[in-house]
């Protein structure tokens, strides 16, 4: 058996045709250099300013709650109806904002700690800064 190699007159490398890749890429290039300019531009817009800050002084009680359902405010331990009161006059008392900072032994029970910012809470004292 033989076999014939085809002689080719007509050989042709096969290549990529890069003339749409060429206009493309002008085209894009052409849409690129006008919105950059466009993308770039700034434009100067006054904005609002908020309230002035004044030095307003805020009301902080200090919340201490150790084991034994024990709750200290301000270095003067009290039972949780006495805390509650208290609580209950920072609230009605100040036009300033209160803030109560909470201090946890690490040996209280969740459930003390838990009922202390509950009566907070129910007070309507919303801010509270947790100490170590």
């Amino acid at each position: 058996m033989s076999f014939a190699i085809a002689e080719s007159r007509n050989s042709h490398i096969a290549n990529i045709n890069i003339t749409p890749l060429v206009d493309v890429m002008l085209v894009l290039l052409v849409i690129f250099m006008i919105a950059a300019p466009i993308a770039s531009h700034t434009m100067p817009i006054d904005l609002p300013q908020g309230p002035p800050q004044t030095a307003s002084k805020n009301v902080t009680l200090k919340l201490a709650i150790e084991a034994g359902d024990v709750y200290t405010l301000d270095g003067v331990a009290m039972g949780q109806q006495q805390l509650r009161q208290r609580f209950e006059q920072a609230a009605a008392a100040s036009g300033l904002p209160v803030i109560v900072e909470v201090r946890a032994n690490p040996e209280a029970e969740y459930q003390s700690v838990a009922q202390g910012l509950a009566l907070a809470r129910n007070a309507g004292l919303q801010n509270f800064n947790f100490l170590q």
